[in-house]
C-alpha cells in the first residue's frame, strides 16, 4: 500500500503536488497554535498576528485540497479558485501588522546566530523550489495546483521578512539605517506579492472567459 502510494506520487506530478500541499497544511496548523499559545501566554501582537496569518495559510491550501478530491464541477471550482485569491489578498493584508511591529523592533529574538542562518538556509530552499514549481504554472492547467503554488511563493517571500529581520536581531539590533534598509524591502516585497496576485487574478479570469 506504502509502496503503490510513493509509485503514484512518483509518477503523477499534480498529485504530489497536492500531497505536499497537504502535509504543507498540517505544519501550517502546528505552527499556528504554536504562535496563538505565545501569543495568549505572552500577550504579544506579533505571535498572534503570525497565527492568524498561518491560520489562514491553512484554510486556504486545505480549500483548494478538498476541491481538487472532489467529483469536477466547473462552477463550484471557479468560486473556490477566486475565493483563494480573495484570502490570499487578506493574508497579504494580514501581514502587514507583524511587517510594522518587526520594523519597529517590537519582536524580541535571543536565539543566536546559529539558528538565524538555518533558516537563512531553509528560506532560500523555500524561495528556490517556489519559484521553479511557479514557474511550471505557465504549462498547467490545473487552476487548483496553479494557486498552491502562487500560495507557496507568497509564503516564500513573507519569509524573507522574517529572516531579514531575524538576521538584523542577531548581528546587534535594529539601528537606525537597517530599521530604514527593512521599511523599504519590506514594501517592496509586500507590493510584489499584491502585484503578482492582481497578475495571476487577471490571467484566471482570462482564462475562464475563454473556456
Amino acid at each position: 500500500m506504502i509502496r503503490r502510494t510513493i509509485n503514484h506520487l512518483k509518477s503523477d506530478s499534480e498529485r504530489r503536488a497536492f500531497f505536499f500541499a497537504f502535509i504543507s497544511a498540517l505544519i501550517c496548523f502546528a505552527y499556528a497554535a504554536y504562535n496563538g499559545v505565545l501569543g495568549i501566554l505572552k500577550s504579544s501582537i506579533w505571535n498572534g498576528s503570525i497565527c492568524v496569518y498561518y491560520l489562514l495559510l491553512l484554510v486556504i491550501k486545505m480549500l483548494l485540497v478538498v476541491e481538487n478530491k472532489r467529483e469536477f464541477d466547473e462552477k463550484r471550482r471557479n468560486r473556490v479558485v477566486f475565493f483563494s485569491f480573495f484570502i490570499m489578498l487578506v493574508i497579504t493584508l494580514a501581514m502587514i501588522t507583524p511587517a510594522i511591529l518587526l520594523i519597529n523592533n517590537k519582536r524580541e529574538y535571543n536565539l543566536g546566530l546559529i539558528p538565524a542562518i538555518s533558516m537563512a538556509a531553509y528560506t532560500t530552499y523555500s524561495i528556490t523550489m517556489a519559484i521553479i514549481n511557479f514557474s511550471k504554472a505557465k504549462t498547467n492547467n490545473n487552476l487548483l495546483l496553479n494557486n498552491i503554488r502562487i500560495i507557496n511563493v507568497i509564503a516564500a517571500l513573507m519569509s524573507v521578512i522574517v529572516l531579514q529581520n531575524t538576521l538584523i536581531l542577531a548581528n546587534g539590533g535594529m539601528e537606525e539605517k537597517m530599521q530604514i534598509l527593512s521599511a523599504c524591502s519590506t514594501f517592496a516585497i509586500i507590493a510584489s506579492i499584491l502585484i503578482i496576485l492582481v497578475i495571476q487574478f487577471i490571467k484566471c479570469s482570462r482564462r475562464n472567459k475563454a473556456v
